[in-house]
């Protein structure tokens, strides 16, 4: 049966879906927390989680119930709702006091997009300062953001983008030395705007961790240097956490861990519903008062919002909280942390491994260099895990990880173990 429905679909779809399914294979029949049971009966961790979004574990038998009593009750419309209007009382209490208006859309790119028309409608101002490697989304205007190839072959795109690039310190864009640059990526970040910039910058749009990137985790105080760098331009600061929202760094937010990061605009999605899609950006009212954005309906959307949506946000967060999810993705991402660094001593083909929370990065190279390792090799480190029954970002040499922050102890090990066994049998190939 599941060769037969695999050609079905692909028989009947457009090209362009994601590669994660077509090079694993399966079709999932059901999922509980950590783990995935194929139609063929084979079982998996999931360190995949749909790019980082069940952070509260598949089919959490609370968030179960919650979307089944909303399904009896109301799916459709645009009116108020208790669901919504809990969610946002809930939502806003999780967040500083200056960001506690809240709008929800159902995509990241949506999301992005509209932080992007809000920063223009409330600054009267035009450019974007986005980053190298940052990705806010596939539709156009979000496309228009990104700092890399994905962009190429489909333009034209909108205008007013303005590139630097982001402080990856394992390849440093300026080739300087983590300890001893002083930031220096921030100050190229200022050149930048002054030499590619019109002087017009309405906003700077930033990642907390580059997530699409391969999670490249920038040194602590980046964000600071950006936000007071936004302060001089007169620039809004919009920090994309669709990834790393909802505890997946360690804490609800990761703009959290340097209280001197207040971000203008914060966009939210992923594990924001933990699979029903969600999304929203929240920020302050007298930024759009009287605006273009702030005219009735300039900002709906279909789908955003609805009691559903609203529903499974409002039953992961209190399932978030509940459980204290985010203190829990420290815990384990602390004991995971002790791992990646091991495996950057034990296998040469791992270059990098840092992680934030649950969120991390492994990067793999060719031994006793920095070049990537080739893409026959990394395809490889995919299969060995998928025959130890893991699932995992892990077809390039950009390696992501996202586990369930409800993943067991004992589950994440043995993910992590999946993973050492692949990197001995293919650093053994190269012997």
């Amino acid at each position: 049966m599941t060769d037969d429905l695999i050609e079905i679909e692909k028989a009947r779809r457009l090209p362009g879906s994601q590669s994660m399914s077509d090079l694993a294979g399966i079709v999932v029949d059901r999922a509980r927390n950590a783990e995935v049971w194929t139609t063929d009966g084979r079982r998996y961790l999931d360190l995949f989680t749909g790019v980082g979004v069940c952070n509260i574990g598949h089919s959490h038998p609370r968030y179960v119930e919650a979307l089944g009593e909303q399904l009896g009750r109301s799916i459709v419309g645009t009116f108020y709702t208790e669901a919504r209007s809990r969610y946002y009382e809930l939502l806003a209490a999780q967040l500083p006091p200056h960001l506690q208006k809240i709008h929800m859309f159902s995509t990241g790119s949506e999301a992005a997009e509209a932080a992007v028309k809000l920063a223009r409608a409330a600054t009267g101002r035009n450019e974007i300062l986005s980053f190298w490697g940052g990705f806010h989304g596939k539709t156009q205007g979000a496309l228009s953001l990104h700092g890399g190839p994905r962009k190429h072959n489909s333009g034209p795109l909108v205008p007013g983008s303005v590139y630097a690039p982001y402080a990856y310190c394992y390849r440093c864009p300026l080739r300087l030395e983590p300890l001893t640059c002083d930031h220096a990526c921030t100050e190229f970040v200022d050149h930048a705007v002054a030499n590619n910039s019109s002087g017009d910058l309405a906003a700077i749009i930033v990642e907390p961790v580059q997530g699409t990137n391969g999670n490249i985790i920038p040194p602590a105080g980046y964000l600071r240097k950006l936000r007071q760098l936004a302060d001089r331009h007169g620039a809004l600061l919009i920090l994309d956490e669709v990834i790393t929202g909802f505890g997946r760094t360690g804490s609800m937010f990761a703009f959290e861990q340097d209280p001197e990061v207040a971000p203008d605009v914060v966009v939210l999605g992923k594990a924001m519903a933990s699979g029903v899609p969600a999304s929203a950006i929240v920020s302050r009212s007298e930024l759009v008062e009287g605006t273009s954005f702030g005219v009735p309906s300039a900002a709906a959307s279909t789908f955003g919002g609805n009691p559903l949506a609203a529903a499974a946000s409002l039953a992961t967060l209190r399932i978030l909280l509940d459980e204290d999810l985010p203190a829990r993705s420290a815990k384990l991402g602390a004991q995971m942390a002790t791992r990646l660094r091991a495996w950057t001593e034990e296998f040469p083909i791992v270059g990098n491994a840092a992680n934030v929370g649950l969120m991390a990065g492994v990067e793999l190279v060719e031994p006793g260099t920095k070049r990537p390792l080739p893409r026959p090799l990394t395809l490889r480190v995919f299969q060995e895990l998928m025959a130890r029954g893991v699932l995992a970002m892990a077809y390039d040499s950009k390696i992501r990880i996202y586990p369930p922050l409800t993943i067991p102890e004992e589950q994440l090990d043995q993910a992590l173990s999946a993973f050492e066994d692949a990197f001995r049998v293919v650093s053994g190939q190269l012997d």
